[in-house]
């Protein structure tokens, strides 16, 4: 049985190694783990490289799951023979400067972020995408072809036992996230707000905003501007109570930022709400359309425009025939690509050398 190590100092509560973990289990690897919950690299490579050395007689290759990039000089010194693999998830560079705007492009500070994502990647033997988009920017930051595996974000169990939607009104809208810069939130609530003041004869609807980020208090801002009344802000909730937050839900809200990034991503929201068979907006981009169809699986829309995300809001709150369409044919889709058996199949063929190729 081939032994993969979970090596650095990710959160064990993270969706996307949580369905990696879960699914090597099921595709028969053994999952062990070298994990420590220190950031500080001073304290946190001695305490790696100790956890490492209690399970290093039990590991055939090492894995270093997503947005631990200082991690992977470490997991590259210690690994001896092993295969590295690393699931970065993300740029640093794309993240920090392109999404989040923390440093200002050709600063200093990114072009240190772009010099560690140029290193780490180039560590590892075998570097995960979730999308060919993201690969392709991965490519540009030096990772051959060969080395790229593309293996999808998904969603857990639990969401593919949601039930059916509610059948009263008022019809509910439904975002779960970290209000980061990538989800737009502060375009939900414009275009919530021309529905509010132009849509005629709208059926009763209701728009509930769950997590806490970077954009929490610009979205509550704008929200109290515009003197919205059918949006609330509901807080952070426990992740493993999002399937109940989505069994209350008609509609799931996706990803609307302008960055690059948000055009490659699909972020776990998106998978999650199909899996619960809702019906699904959110922002259109190369990396959702590698997977599914705007118009059969869910609705799709130009990110950061707030006309057309209010269109083809109306179209959903208006009519509950396209929403279980599409709620269905979204679910059916996930089931195809997204469970976390056929997630850990996909990581297993790349360990073991094959797994999904860019053509």
């Amino acid at each position: 049985m081939t032994r993969v190590c979970f090596f650095g100092a990710w959160d064990p509560e993270y969706p996307r190694n949580r369905i990696l973990r879960e699914g090597l289990r099921r595709a028969g690897l053994e999952v062990v783990e070298a994990r420590v919950a220190e950031h500080r690299a001073f304290r946190r490579y001695p305490a790696l490289a100790a956890a490492f050395g209690r399970v290093v007689r039990e590991v055939d290759v090492l894995l270093v799951p997503e947005f631990r990039h200082k991690d992977v000089p470490l997991a590259s010194w210690l690994k001896g023979r092993r295969p590295l693999i690393f699931d970065p998830l993300v740029s640093r560079h794309d993240t920090l400067v392109g999404d989040w705007g923390v440093h200002a492009a050709g600063s200093a500070q990114a072009r240190w972020n772009r010099c560690i994502d140029r290193w780490t990647l180039g560590l590892a033997d075998v570097v995960l995408c979730d999308t060919w988009a993201h690969g392709a920017l991965f490519e540009r930051l030096g990772v051959q072809p060969a080395r790229l595996r593309r293996v999808l974000v998904g969603a857990e169990d639990a969401f593919f036992t949601v039930g059916p939607p509610p059948a009263a009104d008022p019809v509910q809208v439904v975002y779960i996230g970290g209000f980061l810069p990538l989800h737009g939130v502060p375009i939900v609530i414009e275009a919530v707000a021309r529905l509010e003041r132009g849509a005629a004869g709208l059926p009763d609807f209701r728009v509930t905003l769950v997590g806490k980020g970077i954009e929490y208090e610009t979205a509550r801002d704008l929200a109290r501007r515009c003197g919205i009344t059918c949006v609330e802000f509901a807080g952070p909730c426990p992740y493993d109570e999002s399937p109940r937050v989505l069994e209350r839900s008609h509609v799931v809200l996706g990803a609307f930022g302008t960055s690059e990034k948000a055009g490659r991503v699909i972020p776990h929201k998106v998978y999650q709400g199909l899996a619960a068979g809702r019906a699904v907006v959110t922002g259109d981009g190369p990396g959702l359309r590698e997977v599914f169809e705007p118009g059969v699986h869910l609705l799709a829309t130009p990110r950061g425009d707030a006309a057309g995300l209010a269109a083809v809001l109306e179209r959903l709150i208006r009519s509950a025939d396209v929403r279980a369409l599409l709620g269905a044919r979204g679910r059916e889709r996930t089931r195809e690509i997204g469970t976390v058996d056929r997630i850990g199949q996909s990581l297993g063929a790349a360990i073991a050398g094959g797994g999904e190729r860019r053509t």
